[in-house]
């Protein structure tokens, strides 16, 4: 399987004028996704997983902001002409490697910062202008996205019909009927009931799941090479929460899509990520496949990683009435530059001379095995 998109380095700061300070929304993340896989992107509330996929799409519009990094990405032919010609257009040379296209190459340049006192200067006129010329041929045609609440992604004064329509109309030159009829398929391949009658609906008239299952919809109406589903099954209950899931698991294998899940419950991850990135206050701190992150009781794990493995009740454990796992502590401020590990003062491994060494310097990202990374001073020489 050949790559479809990799991070490299991606960082995104906002400056607090009131404070005069930064604050790390993400710092330094990187992983892969390879053509018809799904990945999934794992870790608590706040931890920069949604940032992740807001700077994927060009959807970061903090002011004045930092984002920096590499994102490449392999666009549909159609669109490669026209993509390479506006990169190099606007940014020069360099912007390719390995057949992708660097999509945040030169946009660092519109960010400058001036001392006394410090302040950082962007030039949003122009950051925006470059970066939505650039991702015009990205967003929707090449990479669409599933919002978290899904009634607040749709328009609440159109019908179901009328969102569907006017999104394939943007994508594609078809008549009226013939994109109605597109809309109807598109509800039926998300297994909604009678779809024909959904079309005439309006959002309010929708369930929870109905709404995610519509947006789904929409997002596909384009045809993209890389979906991203971010927390598509909060707000669901239990039995509708699977549903989604399975949703998504069978969209991908019969429409050869890659998919990257986005989650703050490791479980729903594990269910059908072949590879999974572990985040936590805005790091990568673990990345591999699903057996070795997730589904290996026993060996090399981050500590994160490890506690929330262990706050997934089994069978056994619902059975004896024990007690779920917790994490002690809270995430670092994001306001504050991280100088050590940032999981060391909720480190249960933390100790004595191992301590020391968390405390000095950030880890690296270690590959631990073929494919496998951990951010640790635990498995380090």
């Amino acid at each position: 399987m050949s790559m479809l998109a990799q991070i490299e380095g991606l960082k995104v700061y906002f400056y607090d004028q009131k404070d005069k300070r930064f604050i790390r929304a993400v710092k330094d993340v990187g992983f892969e996704v390879r053509e018809r896989t799904v990945v999934g992107l794992v870790g608590e509330s706040g931890c920069g997983k949604t940032m992740t996929a807001l700077s994927m799409m060009g959807l970061v519009d903090g002011e004045p902001g930092v984002i920096g990094g590499s994102f490449l990405f392999r666009p549909k032919q159609a669109h490669r002409r026209e993509l390479e010609g506006e990169l190099r257009r606007n940014r020069g040379n360099g912007c390719e490697r390995d057949g992708m296209l660097d999509l945040f190459c030169g946009l660092d340049r519109f960010i400058g910062f001036e001392q006394n006192p410090f302040t950082v200067v962007k030039d949003i006129e122009k950051w925006f202008r470059r970066l939505n010329r650039t991702m015009e041929h990205i967003r929707g045609k090449n990479i669409s996205m599933i919002f978290q609440n899904p009634v607040l992604s749709l328009n609440p004064f159109n019908t179901v019909g009328e969102q569907l329509t006017a999104t394939i109309h943007r994508f594609s030159t078809v008549s009226r009927d013939e994109a109605w009829e597109r809309g109807v398929d598109l509800l039926r391949s998300t297994l909604l009931y009678s779809p024909e009658e959904i079309m005439y609906l309006y959002p309010s008239q929708l369930s929870q799941g109905m709404a995610q299952r519509v947006v789904i919809a929409v997002a596909l109406c384009s045809d993209p090479r890389l979906l991203i589903a971010d927390e598509p099954t909060s707000g669901l209950d239990t039995t509708h929460r699977y549903k989604i899931i399975d949703l998504l698991e069978s969209l991908t294998a019969r429409l050869d899509l890659t998919l990257l899940l986005i989650s703050h419950n490791i479980h729903i991850v594990g269910l059908i990520a072949h590879r999974v990135v572990v985040m936590y206050a805005g790091l990568v701190v673990e990345t591999g496949g699903k057996r070795e992150v997730i589904e290996r009781k026993r060996g090399i794990k981050h500590p994160y990683t490890e506690a929330l493995v262990a706050s997934i009740p089994t069978d056994a454990d619902i059975r004896r009435g024990k007690r779920l796992g917790v994490i002690p502590g809270t995430v670092p401020n994001n306001k504050l530059d991280i100088r050590g590990c940032p999981f060391m003062a909720r480190c249960p491994y933390s100790r004595g001379k191992i301590r020391e060494r968390c405390r000095s310097v950030c880890p690296d990202l270690m590959e631990v095995s073929p494919g496998h990374f951990i951010r640790c001073y635990l498995y380090y020489p």
